[in-house]
């Protein structure tokens, strides 16, 4: 008996070790068994899309929203912010084609070199990225086919020489060892040998910069006279970050999933009934006219769920979901001027993010902050609905604090 009662015992051990690694999976997926993704590519539907109406709450994904003014102390004068990267201890911004630390409370820490020509600079329109650790810092100088190198604190460490196409747009640190480069193109500035090194639309590259995978470019090897030339316009790619694989945007109908050796389709979008972009002179040919054709706009938001996008369709314009396990497809009507998900954390404006964590579960936006207390005024919050009112107090004290000649402000959503 003792023995059995034992037997028994290690029994129920080893059920409630299964019981409890069950749960602990279910929640770390967000899925239960019954429920798991579908395997990529997605197939997302626009045409149902817009059929099945609904609201698209920001509570509904997202726990928390924070809002950061950078340089309170105005000890750095802060203008345009762009390319937003940021980890759990550092938000890294470029502002006036300056990179720039902060921490996570706005407070201003280094900078990265200076603008010029010198061994240690960099001139206007370099992109930069961060690597995977955020222990460093690249540059790559524009028209001078090489990257600097900085420690997190600003300290140079080197300059290495680097090849890359000069339609080069913006790049990205996939790893140590790899980058992600995306091109452009505009055929009215740009001269017809510009456009005849475009061989990819984007790609992977080693850090000397040769092609490890690319996407090569829909035009490439068409045949186009020089005055049709003039009307092409390739857009760069626009990227966000889910579970740290870049999630690439593209013209066209396919969204890619991005690591630092594979490039695959992640989503590809079906049209239905709905009339769209479809040739490739609809697609990368300046129209006369304008197009009431449907399409799509901007990058994609990824999350372990759902994926979001914006649409539109003749003039109306939407915000669009996909559920990676069930395969439904929804959207919300939106303005244009306003076009996020309805903001009920605290009631502010309508949220949808330019930038991600480089696992995803961040999301960033900027704004400047004559705008953002405009926005946020009486008669706004007034009306709007808080699910969460301290929230809402904690905005207002905010945007009482701010004033409107101050730096921009960080809105940080943090997704549950």
């Amino acid at each position: 008996m003792t023995i059995m009662r034992s037997f028994y015992k290690l029994l129920m051990a080893l059920y409630s070790i299964g019981v409890l690694c069950s749960c602990t999976n279910q929640k770390k997926s967000g899925y239960t068994e019954t429920e798991q993704i579908m395997p990529y590519p997605h197939k997302i539907n626009m045409s149902e899309a817009l059929q099945n109406k609904t609201q698209l709450k920001l509570s509904d994904i997202a726990d928390s929203i924070n809002y950061v003014l950078l340089a309170k102390d105005k000890s750095v004068l802060i203008g345009n912010a762009g390319k937003i990267q940021m980890n759990d201890r550092n938000i890294f911004v470029k502002s006036e084609n300056l990179i720039m630390r902060f921490d996570l409370s706005g407070k201003f820490l280094n900078s990265f070199g200076k603008l010029g020509r010198g061994p240690e600079e960099y001139l206007p329109g370099s992109p930069y990225s961060t690597t995977p650790g955020f222990e460093k810092v690249l540059v790559l100088r524009s028209m001078m086919y090489d990257y600097l190198t900085y420690n997190a604190n600003g300290d140079y460490i080197e300059k290495k020489e680097i090849s890359y196409p000069r339609n080069l747009f913006d790049f990205t640190c996939i790893s140590d060892s790899a980058v992600l480069m995306t091109f452009w193109f505009l055929g009215s500035i740009m001269k017809e040998e510009v456009f005849k090194e475009m061989s990819a639309v984007a790609g992977i590259y080693d850090m000397e910069g040769n092609p490890i995978k690319v996407i090569e470019h829909p035009l490439k090897n068409k045949s186009i006279s020089k005055s049709d030339l003039k009307r092409v316009v390739s857009q760069n790619p626009t990227f966000t970050y889910f579970d740290n694989r870049v999630v690439l945007s593209l013209e066209g109908d396919t969204i890619y999933e991005i690591t630092k050796d594979s490039i695959f389709p992640g989503f590809i979008f079906s049209w239905g009934h709905l009339p769209h972009k479809n040739s490739y002179e609809e697609i990368y040919f300046r129209q006369s006219e304008p197009s009431n054709n449907a399409t799509y706009f901007g990058s994609l938001l990824e999350t372990s769920k759902k994926a979001y996008i914006h649409g539109k369709n003749m003039d109306e314009y939407y915000l669009i979901e996909y559920d990676k396990a069930t395969g439904q497809n929804r959207s919300m009507s939106v303005d244009i001027r306003n076009s996020g998900f309805t903001n009920d954390l605290d009631g502010g404006e309508n949220y949808f993010p330019y930038w991600t964590d480089r696992s995803g579960s961040v999301w960033i936006l900027v704004e400047d902050a004559f705008s953002f207390k405009e926005k946020h005024s009486d008669d706004f919050l007034s009306g709007s609905f808080a699910k969460y009112p301290h929230l809402k107090e904690k905005l207002k004290n905010f945007r009482d604090n701010l004033r409107q000649d101050d730096n921009p402000v960080l809105k940080i959503v943090y997704l549950k």
